[in-house]
């Protein structure tokens, strides 16, 4: 079978099943991770010479929609997976790849990223957290806030200031079982209930030198040359997803429910006008995701704003298309018989994660304009 075979698969056996109880219970989706690291899709972004997929932005996003298509939760936690293995894949050196990248492709291994600090907001490029010199390595300080994947990844990439200021930041890969690291309180959003998003406190812990990602100073590069492409194109792709997957349900329901006349809900006129708003708004922002992972991939011009775009125009059309599929599945929609409460929920998410859409519509704006962005 193909990657995306794979996941379709996966997700009718796995993923889909469990949704409503991963969302009810608020738990890590620990057996989507296993069938996704039996099958080797947990090294999608791994290079094949190390035992993965060899994977691009583009089958990511087109795996990642699919995920979301089923669960919100798991197709979160999948990507920031997939966001750590792509920070440690973009400069590995000969140690890093056999302690992680080759783990990592035979499904021994999960990440994530640690970059929110709470005074930092949005700004994650912005840490106060810095890499204290020590001699053999660095020291670290201090809290990090919305980690995903939590207690549950082997290791965590953390992003904080260099040893010196000057030097710019840093990114450093924290293995969970480190003396001193510790997490702290649970996930109580609305929705992604079972994304594990939960606060790690760094308390004088010690990370050898070799940990570091690159050079120092290289963090900032990392940010924006991996992570930010990665992240806003995978979030994009769960938006999609979640859309999909609610209209999709309320396609099902409206053709299903009929009337005591033998009508259908479908062929009421106001219903048929929801569809084709879903339809046309999941389809226009699918493209549009996929033609960005595309232009980000072959190094188009520009590609860098649609990257940016994508996310402003899925997560807006993951909010209005969800609550269209309540319009349409009314009363039942609003209950947890139908997964679409849990598709509204989980769509809010989308525009306050960092970057938020009203961040990067700032940086859309000032980019097309010429304006300089800081």
């Amino acid at each position: 079978m193909s990657i995306l075979e794979t996941v379709e698969h996966i997700c009718k056996e796995v993923i889909a099943p469990l949704a409503s109880e991963i969302d009810r219970e608020r738990r890590f989706p620990k057996e989507a991770f296993q069938a996704l690291g039996n099958a080797g899709l947990l090294g999608l972004l791994v290079p094949k010479e190390l035992g993965g997929q060899g994977g691009t932005l583009e089958d990511l996003v087109a795996a990642n929609e699919i995920i979301a298509a089923s669960c919100g939760s798991t197709a979160m936690c999948f990507l920031m997976h997939q966001c750590g293995t792509a920070v440690i894949a973009a400069k590995a050196n000969a140690d890093q790849q056999e302690r992680y990248l080759r783990p990592i492709a035979e499904g021994r291994k999960i990440g994530t990223l640690a970059f929110s600090e709470t005074g930092t907001g949005a700004h994650f490029y912005n840490p106060e957290i810095q890499s204290e010199a020590n001699g053999n390595g660095y020291t670290l300080q201090g809290r990090k806030s919305f980690v995903t994947n939590g207690d549950q990844a082997d290791f965590l990439i953390v992003v904080t200031k260099a040893s010196s200021p000057e030097k710019g930041l840093n990114m450093l890969i924290l293995d969970r079982e480190t003396p001193g690291v510790r997490f702290e309180g649970a996930w109580e959003g609305i929705g992604l209930n079972g994304n594990n998003s939960i606060a790690m406190v760094l308390n004088e812990v010690k990370i050898p030198g070799a940990q570091l990602v690159g050079e120092e100073g290289d963090g900032l590069g990392l940010i924006f040359g991996v992570v930010a492409p990665t992240f806003i194109l995978g979030v994009a792709a769960v938006n999609n997803g979640l859309a999909r997957g609610a209209y999709q349900t309320a396609l099902e329901h409206a053709k299903a429910r009929t009337y005591a006349d033998g009508r259908s809900l479908a062929d009421i006129q106001a219903i048929q006008f929801y569809l084709s708003e879903m339809f046309g708004g999941v389809a226009a922002s699918s493209l549009f995701t996929r033609d960005a992972a595309a232009g980000a991939v072959q190094g188009r011009e520009g590609a860098i704003l649609q990257v940016m775009q994508s996310k402003i125009n899925a997560s807006e059309n993951a909010v209005k298309v969800t609550n269209l599929a309540m319009q349409v599945c009314g009363g039942q929609g609003y209950t947890r018989n139908m997964p679409v409460e849990r598709y509204l929920r989980d769509a809010r998410a989308g525009s306050v994660m960092a970057p938020t859409t009203e961040v990067l519509k700032e940086w859309v704006g000032k980019s097309v304009a010429g304006v300089p962005l800081f």
